[in-house]
């Protein structure tokens, strides 16, 4: 990372001013340190972007520098917090609200996602070299990914935020496709400081307090300097009921008086809750047996209709598969909204010039996280349901004379009774899952810079690594809780006994004893880690040789390192402990309700890197050309292996930066970038996952035998998808374009006004086909005579011949599994512009005003089809697949459940004397949410003008600070009041688990903070 030295003083000012140009601070500012920086150090800025020490090249590049002014007018308390404030930033896919699955990245955790090109297409930087990669992974678009942990970093701790906003490949290597952002510390302290804030939420229980503190001093005659920081957070966490549109899944009511008042889709209610589901084996629907008619049924309370046997206390049975609306459940009952947690921060920075030319550095940081929350209680999975046997103590329908067979008129089960699949049920009486994560990171960095006669260098090792421990506690064994239901004595555990008469959705009313609930817990954990160990060794020069429009600057360099990730999963999810059905025989590789075998996973690889720039000034001011104040470049190329894929990727880049006349510069860049596939999705031995889809096949004879009127009636069935990795997968390529513009008008000093545009385009997109559009292209195929092998089916059954005798279609047994690898498919094109402004009003005695601004607007983003999408895109074109089967995920994906086309974030501070006031607003425009869809569709040309449209959102902070600065024990001294989200904006309603997009918006509402700080 280069660095401005003492000795490069001539730039400074042309540098501070291109931080303002492209960006929302002023990066001069943080030289002004008060007794926190050692004064005789001078003011340094690190010019992301370029490894050339020196250069004159930050008009070139597209850069966001955030001072610690604007980072406090954030209101941020956590990385997460500062860094969706950044209007570039995308979805945020790692949250806690997004994690509620123990195959969830889950815990204190976000991620960063510039331009929505994709977690893990963005490098994070603190001091110049990467973070290691956060242990737990998640599936976006169908495949794994990974992301640095966005709260590692504590705001206190950072001087400055600067963000590259252009793919940086052949600057910093492979994940920097989407941009660079590198986080500086607050190093080279002399004197010290405290603080303490405290902050609570408007209108629930929901508070935090941070306490911070740092110092820092010279030694060796100020050859030396030692700082020191460190913090403690702690939050109390805030339940799902304190907040209308999380404390239930059914927000019917928050949709009255709108278009969508009634729409189903905003009932999220789950069919899996006490009152069970269960298909009555050797019956049917022709042959019931008993008053039910039909050989599935479920439970309900008895006042409610469609009852056709009384089970007594209340409870009756229904016919049918799936438990009407009414008797559904609230997931979100007795859940955590925000978790508890506590984080500690320690870092050190250490730097001692050996002699006049070289100077020693260290980095030593640790984190610690802990989060602990309340989830849903566990359900099975469809796809797996267990046999009650008939001797069962509470089976319904056990033999005759067993202690709970019904004896109801019409109750024919044969006198040895019958046996039960339990087909939808949750253990709500064993209560909500009671997770914890707790994540240890240690970061270590030593190395010398300095210079040998003309030349810069800069060598360094980091080694740091992440372990990461999530705990589940009150999951339930499938071997332990089929035990428990099939003992034949009175301490069997009872599904039959419903929940809750009131509400079926809040709770259970009707639990079983402690000791047989005791008798089905078990703990589950997921233990994941990540290293990075990393040896690099750059030269630069500024002045290889003088031009006429000034020097020409070069650098070089070569980096190694090493990644690894492990993922250990409880012996009951990696196939260690399995379950197998004491009745059917049936094996299944979890032992684990509700969730589906993991196998452990582990990986790693070295990377081997070399890269060259140069900066190469055309045309200086002292030529005096027409048109042509100044004229820069900058070239740059690297090469990277990868040794566990096999792959050698070289990207190049070109920028240019072109000074009309002085106030107006034009700037652009063009570069190639690459990404590898992430370690996970190279060493994904295999992981099935349970998902209800429709099969296409089955549902086509039905609609062709007039058994249900279209395809859109199809009855979703439980699809085991089992996806896998590969070493033969290639690194995704890239193209990025950047055109701009930065004005600096000479009648308005102190004004910076910047327009950028870009293009980024991304092949061989690393995902997976889809499991539900490989049903759908199998489909196609048996429709032309052939089959998607890919979709793996049992052989045909005597009633599946019978279905398809007659139809256009061979006969087709059902789905066995659906093989869904992650391949290199796709392609995406995406464009926008960013808009900055920066106003360092002058002085006219009433204060110091300062104006801010930050833009970004997406202009589109659209995926297109690899081979087998085309496939199907065409046989939906030609009308050989029916109108109901869709393709998802292609297209224009603008405002498709994020990507909003505005992003803003603006601010305004005042200051005079010891008083600062600072107003910030941040707004994220509307999108649509693609999981509602309108009952009484609209004709419109808009595609998607049927779905539900998620309000954008506008909040404002306020704060008002007062330093005492005087010769009293109070001297360096400030009070500071702040109000986050003043006029308490709720996050606009959309439908998600928690009632709102976790991945763009905020539940904590108005927020008052008040902090305490003392510099010393």
């Amino acid at each position: 990372m280069s660095r401005v030295s003492i000795r490069y003083k001539s730039l400074l000012a042309t540098a501070a001013v291109a931080a303002i140009a492209h960006g929302t601070a002023f990066a001069q500012d943080t030289a002004v340190q008060s007794n926190e920086e050692a004064p005789d150090q001078g003011p340094e800025i690190v010019v992301i972007g370029t490894q050339i020490q020196g250069a004159q090249i930050n008009d070139v590049l597209p850069v966001t520098v955030l001072d610690e002014t604007a980072i406090e007018n954030t209101g941020a308390a956590s990385g997460d917090e500062l860094f969706r404030a950044i209007p570039q930033a995308g979805t945020v896919a790692f949250n806690e609200q997004n994690a509620t699955t123990q195959n969830s990245a889950r815990g204190d955790v976000g991620s960063i996602n510039l331009r929505d090109l994709g977690t893990g297409n963005t490098l994070l930087l603190i001091n110049g070299r990467r973070m290691t990669l956060h242990p737990g992974f998640q599936t976006e678009l169908l495949v794994p990914v990974v992301s640095s942990d966005t709260n590692e970093i504590a705001p206190g701790s950072i001087r400055r935020v600067e963000i590259l906003r252009d793919g940086a490949s052949a600057i910093y290597g492979a994940d920097a496709v989407a941009g660079v952002i590198n986080t500086v510390l607050k190093g080279g302290m002399t004197g010290g400081f405290v603080e303490g804030d405290y902050r609570m939420s408007d209108g629930t229980g929901l508070y935090s307090y941070t306490l911070s503190g740092g110092y820092g001093f010279n030694f060796g005659g100020g050859r030396g300097n030692i700082t020191v920081y460190g913090s403690y957070f702690h939050e109390n966490g805030m339940g799902t009921e304190e907040r209308e549109y999380a404390a239930d899944e059914n927000r019917l009511p928050l949709v009255e008086g709108t278009d969508f008042e009634g729409d189903a889709s905003f009932n999220n209610r789950n069919t899996f809750g006490p009152f069970g589901q269960f298909d009555i084996i050797g019956v049917s629907s022709t042959n019931p047996r008993t008053p039910i008619g039909d050989d599935d049924f479920y439970l309900q309370p008895s006042t409610f209709p469609g009852c056709r046997l009384d089970f007594g206390n209340g409870i009756c049975a229904r016919n049918g598969t799936t438990p009407t609306t009414a008797v559904r459940y609230n997931q979100n009952f007795d859940g955590t909204l925000i978790s508890e947690k506590n984080r500690y921060n320690a870092l050190a920075l250490l730097s001692y010039e050996l002699t006049d030319n070289l100077e020693f550095y260290f980095e030593g940081s640790f984190y610690r996280s802990e989060s602990r929350r309340n989830n849903e209680a566990s359900a099975i999975l469809g796809a797996t349901p267990f046999r009650i046997s008939r001797n069962a103590y509470w089976n319904p329908f056990g033999p005759i004379g067993s202690p709970n067979r019904l004896t109801a008129p019409g109750i024919t089960i044969a006198a040895g009774g019958a046996d039960i699949d339990l087909e939808r049920y949750r253990f709500v009486d064993v209560g909500s899952r009671d997770v914890s994560v707790d994540k240890d990171t240690y970061r270590l960095v030593a190395g010398l810079k300095g210079s040998f006669g003309e030349w810069d260098f800069d060598t360094g090792f980091l080694y740091s690594e992440a372990d990461l421990v999530d705990l589940a506690r009150n999951r339930v064994s499938m071997t332990l809780a089929q035990n428990a239901i099939n003992r034949t004595t009175p301490d069997a555990y009872n599904p039959f006994n419903g929940g809750c008469l009131g509400d079926p959705g809040e709770g259970d009313c009707t639990p079983n004893s402690e000791a047989v609930l005791d008798s089905i817990r078990v703990d589950v954990f997921r233990k994941g880690g990540t290293s990075l160990a990393l040896a690099d060794f750059k030269v630069s020069r500024d002045d290889l040789f003088e031009l006429p429009g000034g020097n020409l600057g070069i650098a070089a360099g070569v980096e190694w390192r090493r990644e690894s990730f492990y993922d250990d999963r409880d012996p009951r999810l990696d196939g260690t402990i399995t379950f197998t059905d004491s009745i059917t025989g049936e094996f299944i590789g979890s032992d684990v309700v509700g969730t589906s075998p993991s196998p452990d996973t582990s990986g790693n690889r070295e990377v081997y890197s070399a890269h060259a720039e140069i900066f190469v000034p055309l045309v200086g001011p002292d030529m005096d050309i027409p048109l042509v104040e100044e004229l820069n470049v900058q070239l740059a190329g690297r090469i990277e292996r990868f040794t566990d894929i096999d792959e050698t990727a070289m990207v190049p880049r070109v920028a240019v930066s072109w000074t009309t006349i002085p106030g107006v510069t034009f700037r652009g860049a063009w570069s190639e970038g690459f990404r590898a596939p992430n370690l996970v999705q190279v060493n994904d031995e295999g992981t099935t996952r349970v998902n209800t889809r429709d099969d296409f096949v089955i549902c086509q004879a039905q609609v062709e035998k007039n058994v249900i009127a279209n395809l859109g009636a199809c009855a979703g069935q439980s699809t085991v998808s089992f996806r896998s990795g590969t070493e033969n997968l290639v690194p995704e390529d890239s193209e990025s374009i950047n055109l701009g513009i930065v004005l600096e008008p000479e009648f308005l000093p102190g004004l910076t006004l910047t327009a950028d545009y870009w293009r980024v385009e991304q092949r061989g997109l690393v995902g997976t086909f889809g499991d539900d559009n490989a049903i759908a292209l199998d489909l196609l195929r048996r429709l032309n005579g052939s089959t998607n092998p890919n979709v793996i089916r049992n052989d045909p059954t005597a009633d599946e011949l019978a279905l398809f005798a007659g139809t256009s279609l061979a006969p087709a047994g059902t789905i066995v599994r659906v093989l869904d690898p992650y391949l290199n498919l796709d392609s995406r094109i995406s464009k926008g512009w960013d808009f900055g402004l920066f106003y360092a009003v002058p002085d006219f005695g009433l204060g110091d005003f300062r104006l801010r601004l930050n833009a970004a607007r997406l202009k589109s983003f659209i995926q297109s089809a690899g081979p087998d999408s085309q496939e199907l895109l065409e046989g939906i074109a030609a009308g050989a697949l029916p109108p109901d089967v869709t393709i998802g995920g292609l297209g224009e994906l603008l405002e498709i459940e994020g990507r909003p086309k505005w992003r803003v974030s603006g601010s305004v501070n005042w200051e005079s004397g010891p008083v600062d006031i600072g107003l910030f607003g941040q707004y994220v425009g509307e999108v649509w949410d693609t999981s509602v869809t309108r009952d009484v569709l609209l004709d419109t040309d808009d595609p998607n003008g049927n779905f539900y449209r998620v309000s954008d959102w506008f909040t404002t902070n306020f704060s008002i600070s007062y330093s005492i600065n005087n010769d009293t024990p109070l001297d360096g001294t400030r009070l500071r009041f702040a109000i986050n989200n003043l006029f308490d904006k709720d996050p606009p309603l959309a439908d998600e688990q928690f009632g709102y997009f976790s991945e763009l918006h905020s539940a904590r509402g108005r927020v008052f903070h008040v902090e305490l700080r003392k510099k010393f």
